[in-house]
């Protein structure tokens, strides 16, 4: 059995667990700036904080199911119809909120998140992360640096992304996406030995990540708020 955990109540096992489900993505990476991040500047007339996905063109006006719903929403959760509705809510205040664009978004966070940690780079988390969250991923930083350990992570691929869970608060918009991934974990220590994880071995992840945005900001971002993993 796998186990996949972000962040923990002790520091030890914060350490651990950050140490197994964040790494090295081998490949000829190159950075990339925030996932849901504007790719251009909105059209003259175009409403301050609009979502970055969408934000040249019309507003989606509160259309539910939107195009590939089927597909970007787990079906059993949403058996009560409390995604559709929570989506819908959260289009009510943000005209230009669009489902397949949050979700290009989030796979793009998750590799992000993944690159970055590896990497050790705390400015980059910084701008994808609640306070609190990153407070616990610059101790997992910090510590394996510390310890000379370095963890290796290759992501093979995300073989589904599916919202799981979805509602507003307020002002503030949450949506829950279960990720399934397949990827390779090496964890070494600073002689370079294999202390953890399996070079040769493919493992099958399940990760549940939380992200929320303020919708009266004018940032189009979402953080990430939490983490945890699916035992299988």
């Amino acid at each position: 059995m796998y186990d996949i955990l972000i962040f923990a109540a002790i520091a030890a096992f914060l350490i651990y667990r950050l140490n197994s489900v964040l790494g090295t993505r081998n490949g000829g990476e190159r950075d990339r700036q925030n996932p849901f991040a504007p790719q251009e500047a909105p059209k003259k007339g175009a409403a301050d904080g609009s979502n970055v996905h969408t934000i040249n063109q019309a507003p989606v006006q509160n259309v539910i199911p939107l195009a590939g719903f089927d597909k970007l929403v787990d079906q059993s959760a949403n058996a009560d119809g409390s995604i559709e509705t929570g989506l819908a809510d959260i289009a009510t205040v943000d005209p230009y909120f669009d489902i397949n664009g949050f979700m290009q978004g989030a796979r793009g966070a998750f590799e992000m998140v993944v690159m970055s940690y590896s990497r050790g780079e705390l400015d980059t988390l910084k701008t994808l992360l609640s306070d609190k969250l990153y407070r616990d991923f610059e101790a997992g930083v910090k510590a394996r640096e510390a310890a000379g350990h370095t963890v290796e992570l290759t992501i093979h691929r995300i073989k589904e992304a599916r919202i799981i869970e979805a509602h507003l608060g307020g002002t503030m918009a949450y949506v829950t996406v279960d990720f399934d991934v397949e990827e390779t974990t090496v964890t070494r220590d600073s002689a370079g030995e294999v202390i953890g994880g399996n070079p040769d071995r493919v493992f099958s992840v399940e990760d549940i990540w939380t992200f929320t945005r303020d919708t009266r900001a004018a940032d189009p971002n979402w953080l990430l708020i939490e983490t945890r993993a699916v035992e299988n």
